[in-house]
């Protein structure tokens, strides 16, 4: 399988990306506090928002990793800006607030799931409409309207092109099982949340017995087909939550959370019921000091003990498309 690291691409924004986002929207505040848009200012919120942007910067950092850490940090950044815009005291004032909240609402196109995202920019938006009306200065109603549509197109267009970009970046184009490094990435956290949880959790490796054969006989079209159809078995209604993740030509690794080897020894036979393809397969279960590559290597070594012990095949391969021989 090659070489056995975690380090796969960083798909979305990390915590010190958020908190780095957060402390530079402290400061400008904190400008904003020092040299306000007008003496009239409340100078003193300002300085409070600073204050829970900075310490919400903080809180990224040390808090411990959850799905809602970050989101729940930005949401609660959003509405100190909010209240900065209801008591904003000049129009440019209320421009460069809601282009500055307009800015937190691409953040989170960028760096959260589409979901989650557009959570935020309903916040975002909400934020920009109440500080608006709230703020004690008059403000053309076009105003707020280009603010609005600046903020739901861009973070839109944003949103589609990063979910693009990650889906290609995480998904095998042949198969739709996952990419090597995304599979790396996701079983990493598998492994962490399996230890914190105390819960099993097995690896299968397999690989596609005699797959040159296949090539050399029918094709490599063929052989495409024999790697799509293994796959969609493997899905099956048994899959449960199972990570399915393609490191080499024909080879694969299925993540099986919750499963400990003999659950995951039942998940192969069940799996190779459902599919005509031959393949080998050696499973491994986290042991509590494990790491990402030390419980591939066992898996692996388990592959090809298998492979080394199967007497001559278990017949030939059903290429979908391809009449079976004898038939």
């Amino acid at each position: 399988m090659g070489r056995s690291d975690a380090r796969g691409p960083r798909l979305y924004a990390t915590r010190g990306h958020l908190a780095c986002a957060l402390g530079l929207m402290a400061a400008l505040v904190l400008g904003g506090g020092l040299w306000p848009f007008s003496p009239e200012s409340p100078v003193g919120l300002w300085f409070a928002v600073a204050a829970l942007l900075t310490a919400l910067a903080g809180a990224v950092l040390v808090l411990p990793t959850r799905r809602w850490t970050m989101p729940g940090a930005l949401a609660v950044g959003l509405l100190g800006a909010g209240a900065l815009l209801a008591s904003c005291r000049t129009p440019e004032g209320l421009v460069v607030l809601a282009i500055g909240v307009m800015t937190s609402a691409q953040y989170a196109a960028y760096a959260f799931r589409t979901r989650v995202a557009a959570l935020l920019v309903a916040e975002a938006i909400a934020a920009i409409t109440l500080g608006m009306v709230l703020a004690p200065v008059p403000f053309h109603v076009l105003t707020w309207l280009v603010v609005v549509v600046m903020t739901v197109a861009s973070t839109s267009l944003l949103g589609h092109v990063t979910h693009w970009l990650r889906r290609h970046a995480t998904t095998d184009d042949l198969t739709g099982a996952l990419t090597r490094g995304a599979l790396l990435e996701r079983l990493d956290a598998r492994l962490r949340d399996a230890r914190r949880a105390g819960s099993p959790l097995a690896v299968v490796s397999a690989d596609v017995d005699d797959f040159k054969a296949v090539n050399d006989t029918h094709g490599h079209l063929a052989g495409d087909d024999v790697l799509v159809a293994l796959v969609a078995s493997w899905r099956g209604p048994a899959a449960g939550r199972a990570l399915v993740g393609r490191v080499g030509g024909d080879e694969f690794v299925v993540v099986l959370p919750g499963r400990d080897a003999d659950a995951a020894a039942r998940w192969v036979a069940g799996a190779r019921a459902r599919c005509s393809t031959p393949w080998s397969a050696g499973i491994a279960q986290a042991r509590p000091d494990d790491t990402v590559r030390d419980l591939l290597a066992r898996a692996d070594a388990a592959l090809y003990a298998a492979k080394r012990g199967r007497p001559g095949g278990r017949g030939p391969h059903a290429v979908p498309g391809v009449p079976h021989p004898g038939h």
